[in-house]
């Protein structure tokens, strides 16, 4: 992870730049690109296919640093033979010097959203945390749920990083009218495409589970956990796209208040109560808690209409 990390770094600033800018295409060829690199490695190397050494889990870590590093290297060369149209790329790298005030301007907008991400990942280790209190095969229903719900969980995140684009640009331009008007506009088709998803993931809630050999409690588990999480699909893809909405306007206060700290003065103490101080079925504890998050859908849906998130980042008098 460390040896890979400015790779990593770099391809991510590539990455959402060229997207924030309009070109979405070459960030996921790279991605695709360094997903595909990273199969084929791991097969050579963890097994010494080929004649390549057997390297076992050390041949995993090889084959994902090369694919971070390819990834980098793919995006920097596209990048800088297309330095004619991406006009901000030319002398990018003539110094890492950065002007004091914009420094500081950077990190007035950054250290909400990391102590955000951060309290975010956490929240999410406690609210397992206070279902594990209903004993193992919960914890292992969970995961078993999370990584089919995860795979469908690119789709919204993906979406929500889309409305922050569009939004952001109609803010540069100064049309705060029609961001706020696509924001929801945005807000509803996720919502929309989210509620089909649900029919996906509901489908596969019977057959996925049986891949694992696990006992059967733990398989009826996870599909109750694959079903509840579907039926809030809409909902976790309506609060994604409010939260990019809320940040594109760079007021990023506002989406530490309205993500985490909703999360951590709201959610986790009810799952804790709930947890700790009920019978319920750990099924119905689960899904209270999602259901905890409509709340928080008022809380943005009355942000946004007030407006007190917009702002233009482009104007350097704002």
């Amino acid at each position: 992870m460390l040896i890979g990390l400015p790779a990593m770094a770099v391809s991510m600033i590539y990455s959402t730049t060229l997207r924030e800018t309009g070109d979405s295409v070459k960030p996921m060829a790279a991605g695709i690109l360094s997903v595909i690199t990273d199969i084929i490695f791991n097969y050579l190397l963890i097994y010494g296919n080929f004649g390549f050494p057997q390297l076992g889990v050390r041949g995993a870590a090889v084959a994902t640093v090369i694919a971070r590093y390819l990834e980098m290297a793919s995006l920097l060369l596209w990048t800088y033979l297309r330095r004619k149209k991406h006009p901000f790329l030319n002398g990018l790298w003539r110094t890492l010097r950065i002007p004091k005030e914009t420094f500081r301007k950077m990190l007035i907008k950054t250290i909400p959203i990391l102590c955000n991400e951060f309290l975010w990942a956490a929240g999410l280790a406690a609210l397992t945390q206070c279902y594990s209190t209903r004993g193992l095969s919960v914890v292992a229903g969970i995961n078993i749920s999370n990584v089919l719900c995860n795979l469908f969980n690119v789709v919204f995140v993906a979406l929500g990083h889309s409305v922050g684009i569009l939004v952001g640009q109609l803010l540069g331009a100064g049309r705060f009218d029609d961001a706020k008007k696509s924001s929801f506009t945005l807000t509803i088709f996720t919502a929309s495409l989210c509620a089909g998803l649900t029919v996906g993931l509901i489908a596969l809630s019977g057959a996925f589970p049986m891949l694992y050999d696990t006992t059967e409690e733990v398989r009826t588990l996870a599909s109750g956990f694959i079903v509840i999480t579907a039926l809030f699909f809409p909902v976790q893809g309506t609060l994604n796209a409010l939260y990019f909405t809320l940040r594109s306007g760079g007021k990023t206060l506002i989406t530490f208040v309205f993500d985490s700290m909703f999360s951590w003065l709201v959610t986790i103490p009810s799952a804790l109560l709930i947890s700790n101080f009920t019978a319920l079925p750990v099924l119905a504890v689960y899904a209270i808690i999602q259901s905890i998050d409509i709340l928080k859908i008022v809380i943005g849906a009355i942000m946004i209409k007030k407006g007190i998130w917009i702002t233009n980042l482009t104007d350097a008098s704002a």
